[in-house]
């Protein structure tokens, strides 16, 4: 609703029509009903502020009914007092209550003013975030065939290199490209959130989940230990419960050193199942918790490269725990390690193979995060 438009706001006409059937009935019964005295006055000014409240007119309407109802109620208790019915004093509240009328308007729009402003705002910051997620799309899209065609032939001069110097930077150069596809693909997930594709639900075993990651890492060097994992069912994407599943192991990698230990387990709650991850390594600070689960957060800025990633790991398993109506929450301190956990809802109903259906292209799946 536009506040310097002139024409009259068109929803609703029945209650303009109604309150001035009661405004008129109000002015008839000043006129009629003497031993009333103002009450019927009242009942006009009141319900006109109530109105316009609910409706907030435009200045011209505004304008044109404040003159009227003046007119006519000044009219009518000056009636009054020609009749002896009302001291003359009493057509001083006229302008008394036109002059808290006209303040309550002011206000009103003040507020209507802001309220469009943070509509306006909200719509453009909500058209940035939509063309910037589509960049992102496009970009990760994009990027994925060069990087693919590069990676083939370094990786094929890695092997057919037969001067070790060749060879050795052919390997630094698929490695930087494996760095770069991953990136392109937990970008491309990132983005992808409000996707209606985004998950493929079915029922999922999460022994299954936790086993299989698990084994994808427990070939890295540090101490693995695997805890208690209960039997439950979830109602998940398999694909991305994957990806969350590694992203956190990742991270537990990433944070420790091969003689610290690593442990992975599952425990049955009311209503969910929690996963957990937990780690010996350096633990992470107190002020570094709450961002831990943002986009390029790093608990540690000054960490290289490769051991501080992307800082795109908890932000993936964020956005798909989330996705799944579940949580993710962190309890670490400096040199005492980390636990992870990752809670999912449970399904009541048995686990049943889903039905054969096209297959889905898998961005940022586990085997783009494996060791």
């Amino acid at each position: 609703m536009r506040l310097d438009r002139r024409e009259w706001p068109e929803r609703m006409h029945w209650i303009d029509v109604a309150w001035v059937a009661f405004a008129i009935a109000n002015l008839a019964a000043m006129l009629v009903f003497g031993e009333w005295e103002t009450v019927p006055f009242h009942f006009i000014w009141v319900s006109l502020t109530l109105l316009y409240g609910f409706r907030v007119w435009r200045v011209q309407p505004t304008l044109w009914v404040l003159a009227a109802v003046m007119i006519l109620t000044a009219g009518a208790i000056g009636i009054e007092v020609g009749r002896n019915a009302q001291p003359i004093d009493e057509i001083t509240e006229v302008p008394l209550m036109a002059a808290m009328f006209v303040a309550m308007v002011w206000h009103a729009r003040r507020r209507l003013t802001a309220m469009e402003e943070i509509e306006r705002v909200s719509k453009a910051n909500a058209r940035l975030l939509e063309r910037e997620r589509r960049f992102i799309q496009d970009a990760s899209h994009e990027l994925r065939t060069p990087i693919t065609v590069a990676l083939g032939h370094a990786q094929l001069i890695q092997r057919t290199a037969t001067d070790q110097t060749i060879g050795e930077d052919a390997r630094i150069i698929a490695d930087e490209l494996l760095r770069l596809r991953r990136l392109a693909d937990r970008l491309l997930l990132l983005a992808g959130p409000d996707d209606p594709d985004f998950l493929h639900r079915i029922p999922v075993d999460v022994e299954t989940v936790v086993m299989a990651a698990f084994h994808r890492w427990e070939a890295t060097p540090r101490r693995w230990l695997l805890g208690h994992v209960v039997d439950a069912t979830v109602v998940v994407d398999a694909d991305r419960l994957a990806v969350a599943m590694d992203a956190l192991i990742e991270n537990a990698v990433q944070h420790t050193s091969p003689h610290d230990s690593i442990e992975v387990a599952t425990r049955r709650e009311t209503g969910s199942v929690a996963i957990t991850v937990r780690d010996s390594g350096v633990g992470i600070e107190p002020d570094d918790l709450n961002r831990i689960f943002d986009r390029f957060a790093r608990s540690d800025p000054g960490r290289s490269r490769v051991a501080g990633g992307f800082g795109l790991g908890l932000s993936i398993v964020k956005t798909i725990v989330d996705a799944h109506g579940g949580s993710v929450r962190v309890r670490s301190a400096p040199g005492r390690g980390s636990v992870f956990e990752l809670r999912l809802p449970v399904s009541d109903s048995p686990l049943r193979l889903p039905e054969a259906s096209a297959p889905r292209e898998s961005v940022g799946s586990a085997g783009t995060l494996g060791p």
